[in-house]
């Protein structure tokens, strides 16, 4: 099956070589270093043939490989004497009783898992099946959150479930996690960022613990008094870095609000973590989640929700001061203002116009005469 599946050897002869018959027919090319020879060997259940081209005195050949000197020798052939010794039906490879099909996942190679992006099928020994589904690249496991160590009896008071990557070898784990195509191919199949690998081991006793601890709180505990004194412990055997509280409405918080931001002193004893004043809360459950981070980048986190019940208080009545009347005020009388009279036009009386007497007199020049008189004008 190998031998012929033709698929399998296109990347290095193209799907369509001389190699490829129009029946099914096993084959393997060779050539030697130097080109001083090469040969072809194939076969179908019904002819064998094996095809070696090379100098007689072993001088190298120019650049000749198996698929270019043997291969068309051994195709030829094999295309003529078949058809003819099988009377035009070549005979088709059987599968043996002891091999078996099955569904793969085509990245890896064993079952698939749910997370498997490519399934194929493929044929195995019956005795040597692939791997079950739980040995696929992809797995989820439960570890430990402190230690980053798949959980255990030991270990399970602080786990998570995680996708992780089922490699075991270094170089791959180096691969995935330094290399940048390592990462690409990591991110192009889905897996987390930062990569995850299998944890090698489960966690024990020995292995370093936090300690979250609070005292005087209960899962589902009513609290009708304000503020509210949130004490216990935090701290880890090892590598502690800081702890923070928060706190969120309902059991499963969409949304979460600081109530103590980085406090990087661990509490070994049941000191006050915080103080918390609800008089401003709405009544109903609230969750506080207690969040303690590694030195190592890992971390640990305990909650717990609270029935908050504070009674709303009742505002004290400041008394209303009597209001002393003022004085009332006698009004001024506003005067009463005396009317300007009108004055009255009188139309003065057009004077009598004197008429001027006036006399015209003509002047007419008379000349003297010795004899007439004058005569005086009208």
């Amino acid at each position: 099956s190998i031998l012929s599946d033709n698929k399998a050897r296109t990347p290095a002869f193209g799907s369509d070589s001389v190699l490829r018959l129009s029946f099914p027919a096993a084959v393997k090319t060779g050539t030697t270093n130097d080109f001083r020879d090469n040969w072809t060997v194939g076969y179908n259940p019904d002819l064998a043939i094996g095809v070696w081209v090379g100098n007689a005195d072993y001088t190298p050949m120019k650049n000749t490989s198996g698929l270019q000197g043997a291969a068309p020798v051994w195709a030829k052939v094999m295309e003529q004497v078949v058809p003819s010794i099988s009377g035009g039906n070549p005979a088709r490879f059987e599968t043996p009783g002891n091999v078996v099909e099955r569904t793969i996942c085509k990245v890896s190679g064993a079952e698939p898992s749910k997370w498997c992006p490519e399934q194929i099928v493929e044929i195995f020994v019956a005795d040597q099946p692939p791997l079950p589904k739980d040995q696929d690249l992809w797995q989820e496991v439960l570890i430990d959150t402190w230690t980053g160590l798949a959980a255990s009896e030991a270990c399970s008071d602080f786990t998570e479930e995680k996708l992780a990557i089922n490699v075991q070898d270094i170089w791959a784990e180096r691969w995935l996690k330094n290399d940048p195509e390592g990462q690409t191919w990591a991110e192009s199949m889905d897996f987390p960022d930062p990569v995850f690998i299998v944890p090698d081991r489960a966690c024990r006793a020995d292995d370093p613990r936090p300690i979250i601890n609070l005292i005087g709180l209960s899962d589902g505990q009513k609290i009708t008094t304000s503020p509210l004194e949130i004490r216990g412990m935090v701290t880890a055997t090892q590598n502690f870095d800081y702890y923070r509280i928060e706190w969120g409405k309902g059991r499963e918080p969409v949304t979460w609000k600081v109530l103590e931001g980085e406090v990087r002193t661990p509490e070994e004893s049941a000191g006050v973590l915080t103080e918390w004043d609800l008089e401003e809360i709405e009544a109903g459950i609230v969750t506080i989640k207690i969040i303690l981070h590694s030195t190592t980048n890992t971390y640990a986190e305990k909650t717990i929700s609270l029935d908050i019940q504070v009674p709303t208080p009742t505002p004290t009545m400041t008394p209303t001061p009597t209001e002393t009347p003022l004085p009332t005020e006698t009004p001024t009388p506003t005067p009463t203002e005396t009317p300007t009279p009108t004055p009255t036009f009188q139309p003065t009386s057009t004077p009598t116009r004197t008429r001027t007497p006036w006399f015209w007199f003509p002047t007419r020049t008379v000349e003297p005469s010795p004899t007439q008189e004058d005569t005086p004008g009208p």
